[in-house]
């Protein structure tokens, strides 16, 4: 019976809309037959999809508003809905405001819950900005109120934004590490009591098939990208995006036959675009796809149709990296003046931006050229001009990483002050569920009367058993796992929370720190060889080295093996420890 309350008082509020009502074509007339909070459900599913219809229903739920009072969650979710609708149409400075704007009644309101996706529509708009230091700081503090209100919907949303910022700074490994844990919590986010907002699951799959790609990886490129077109959340626009990933694949694998098959179906799917800026994106990817097929005259007129659309938008890096597609096709139709009047445009326009990557790819275009027609002088000298492009974009990632790096520490060290409780339901329902526990335990103590002894080693047993947990799957996985033992007899006792909120720091998401003695520590590192292990060694020395000692701290290395226990692991890691320590005892000596 008791389990039966729980299960009603805790299912979702809602269900997801059907597939057939968001594939329809009167979509907009059937959605508003529905009540508010119905209204809502759709708008979220169709935002990224069906960005134009999405837009309607919202402006006439605003509308609606003005003659019908909606209550708190209804007002802050239609608002956080024309958030991230803004976004689809390029408005970016308006998102900005309007994500301020709900952020602040978010709190006026007490529904703190909120407050990690207005941080994220704005944390979105800033990534399309190319502002890198807010952005990332406003992803941290997203993550961590998303951790605190146990918002999954956020967590999920979060996780895509620190992985496309992963994927800019090239940390290709740690991208993948953080959409392969928003696919794992997806299903449960789906199912939140509360819904506020969440991208497609299609959405996270096609990333993971553009890191791929990115990697060089064309094999999980394929497979993502086919994962993510045959799920149930990829219609409408994303159906575009999946036929123009499939055929970029396979242009990269010579694949001319597959191609032709997914340029079909992406400008049929282009076709169907209303939005003036869907369809100058859309112009834009088919150009370079028509041109490698060698649909020249196609490809020319859909590039001048995109420049002339980002022109009026006055979006500059969109109609650059456009005129450098164009160029390509003035190439292939042997207008060799307008292919280097264009370039020669657009590499003083990218230094100008600062563009350094972009400026590395246009003049190494421009030198290739020369160099084929032996004009060898032209060659060199914009070869001279692509190294140090090249070592400008190498300074910018470096820049970036540090912002990065900046930015987390000081999510770290600017710890809020304690705010009121809010009238979440999530958290009601938690705290509910903590009192009839604490009942449960507190009556099992009585009973039992057990001494206080038994409770710190039933602790002890469950940091061991989790350790034993995670070696389990990194076995039954096939992935490899390493493991640091760090000795921390110089520190004081007193510094040691610190210390370990320093190693969180240079740690992933997913590695594990445990205190395993006074002496010390223990990080476990999943997905990581002993080569990554060495890497986080180093950034585990350098924050040890804060604390002065005559004797330098050793850490211990030890990478898994397929039958290690945990005390083999161990004793590996004492053993490479120790012979650490060798040389430094003779040298003392």
């Amino acid at each position: 019976m008791f389990s039966l309350l729980l299960f009603i008082v805790a299912a979702p509020a809602l269900s997801l809309p059907s597939q057939e009502l968001l594939l329809s074509d009167d979509v907009v007339q059937k959605t508003q037959l529905l009540n508010v909070s119905e209204q809502l459900d759709v708008i979220n599913s169709l935002n990224s999809q069906k960005s134009e219809d999405a837009k309607t229903l919202i402006t006439a739920l605003e509308q609606l508003q003005s003659t019908q009072s909606f209550s708190n969650v209804e007002t802050l979710r239609l608002s956080l809905l024309r958030c991230f609708n803004l976004l689809e149409f390029g408005e970016f400075n308006q998102a900005i405001t309007l994500a301020k704007q709900g952020e602040l009644n978010a709190r006026q309101l007490k529904y703190d819950s909120a407050r990690p996706y207005f941080i994220q529509c704005e944390a979105a708009a800033n990534q399309s900005l190319g502002n890198v230091l807010q952005e990332q700081l406003q992803t941290e503090e997203a993550l961590r109120l998303a951790r605190r209100y146990s918002e999954q919907q956020a967590m999920v949303n979060g996780l895509y934004l620190q992985s496309r910022q992963n994927t800019s700074l090239e940390n290709y490994n740690q991208s993948i590490e953080d959409l392969r844990l928003a696919l794992d919590i997806f299903d449960d986010a789906q199912e939140q009591f509360q819904q506020w907002y969440l991208l497609p699951k299609s959405f996270v799959q096609l990333e993971i098939s553009n890191v791929f790609f990115s990697m060089g990886n064309i094999t999980e490129s394929l497979h993502f990208a086919e994962v993510a077109a045959n799920d149930l959340s990829a219609f409408g626009k994303l159906n575009f995006a999946f036929a123009v990933n499939l055929a970029r694949i396979n242009i990269e694998i010579d694949n001319k036959s597959g191609v032709l098959l997914y340029l079909q179906k992406a400008e049929a799917e282009n076709n169907r675009n209303t939005a003036e800026r869907d369809l100058a994106v859309g112009n834009a990817l088919l150009a370079a796809i028509n041109s490698y097929i060698g649909h020249n005259d196609t490809a020319e007129q859909q590039a001048l149709s995109s420049i002339e659309a980002f022109t009026e938008f006055q979006e500059p890096l969109y109609v650059m990296r456009i005129k450098r597609t164009l160029a390509k096709i003035y190439f292939a139709q042997k207008k060799d003046t307008q292919a280097i009047s264009l370039l020669n445009e657009i590499i003083e326009q990218a230094s100008e931006l600062k563009q350094f990557s972009d400026l590395e790819e246009f003049n190494h275009i421009i030198s290739e050229y020369y160099a084929t027609n032996n004009q060898f002088e032209l060659a060199y000298q914009f070869q001279v001009q692509r190294f140090e492009a090249a070592k400008q974009a190498a300074a910018k990632l470096n820049n970036a990483h540090f912002i990065q790096y900046q930015a987390r520490l000081a999510e770290q060290h600017n710890t809020p002050p304690v705010e009121e409780a809010t009238p979440n339901i999530n958290q009601n329902l938690a705290i509910t569920a903590l009192i009839i526990l604490l009942l449960s335990i507190g009556l099992v103590i009585f009973l039992t009367k057990k001494p206080q002894v038994t409770v710190v080693d039933k602790k002890e047993e469950t940091q061991k058993q989790r350790i034993d947990n995670v070696l389990l799957n990194a076995k039954q996985g096939h992935y490899q796992m390493s493991m640091l033992l760090v000795n921390i007899n110089h520190i004081r006792q007193v510094d040691i929370p610190y210390v370990e909120q320093q190693f969180q720091l240079a740690l992933r998401e997913q590695d594990l720190l445990f205190r395993h003695s006074l002496d010390e520590l223990i990080i476990l590192l999943p997905h990581t060889s002993s080569a990554g292990a060495t890497r986080v060694m180093h950034q585990i020395e350098q924050i040890l080295s804060n604390w002065k000692s005559d004797v330098k701290a050793s850490i211990g290395l030890a990478s898994l093996q397929q039958l290690d226990t945990f005390e083999v692991l161990m004793k590996r890691a004492i053993l490479n420890q120790l012979s650490k320590m060798k040389p430094q005892d003779t040298k003392v000596t």
